[in-house]
């Protein structure tokens, strides 16, 4: 089960990496600006720091017809589809641990049967006397 369980980690981390990495140099850029998808463009145009290279790169947004508007929303749908993805991996692996018996539990503890029946001190034992002092919660500690 744990191999299971380091698998679904590494499948998040290489879907988060694949997701955050979705940008590109000035280099990839110059060197064919068509070859760049669309998304790429969108996220590098809102996040680089480069005047001049986001100046070239909001002209190629232009000239494929769009507005930076439509990119905002795109990224923005790529960074909601990435968080749905993250949180379906975590409650798959919670899921996981769950299936396999580890979830923990709530604080409701079920009544538990002594042989005779004898938990307080007014039952009765399995012959019919009453428990009185040989009964669970008479004894130290309750149990």
């Amino acid at each position: 089960m744990k191999i299971h369980l380091l698998a679904r980690r590494f499948g998040v981390v290489a879907i988060s990496l694949a997701l955050a990495s979705c940008t590109t140099t000035p280099a990839e850029f110059n060197n064919k600006p068509s070859a760049v998808s669309k998304a790429a463009l969108c996220k590098t145009a809102l996040e680089t720091q480069d005047p001049a290279f986001q100046f070239q790169l909001v002209s190629e947004v232009n000239r494929r017809g769009m507005s930076m508007f439509e990119c905002q929303q795109m990224v923005a749908q790529q960074q909601q589809a990435a968080a749905v993805l993250v949180g379906l991996a975590l409650v798959g692996t919670a899921a996981a641990v769950c299936a396999n018996g580890n979830c923990g539990g709530g604080g409701y503890t079920p009544y538990r049967r002594y042989a005779g029946n004898c938990y307080s001190y007014y039952d009765r034992a399995a012959d019919g006397s009453l428990c009185g002092n040989r009964s669970a919660m008479s004894r130290p500690g309750g149990w």
